[in-house]
């Protein structure tokens, strides 16, 4: 979860499904593109890019090792990056 300045929500990733919190109540988004389910990835702001940045995790229930990817929520969808240095 991480609060996005340029939209002034929280934004929030849960189970591969979007929420945004604007202050009164939770709503489910339907971007066209989202991240995988997964947990303990990290999510922060980024002023620079006006994005929320999530990266990192293990997919699904923990079958998958540590997850590489980068992605970033622009306020409406989610875009895969392409992070370096790739994992071993």
């Amino acid at each position: 979860m991480a609060y996005d300045a340029a939209t002034r929500t929280v934004v929030l990733l849960d189970a591969g499904q979007t929420w945004t919190w604007g202050g009164s109540a939770w709503t489910g988004r339907s971007p066209a593109t989202s991240p995988p389910a997964l947990f303990n990835a990290a999510m922060a702001y980024d002023a620079a890019t006006r994005t929320v940045v999530l990266f990192g995790g293990f997919g699904g229930l923990g079958d998958r090792g540590p997850l590489n990817d980068t992605w970033t929520w622009n306020g409406t969808t989610w875009t895969q990056q392409s992070p370096w240095p790739p994992l071993p």
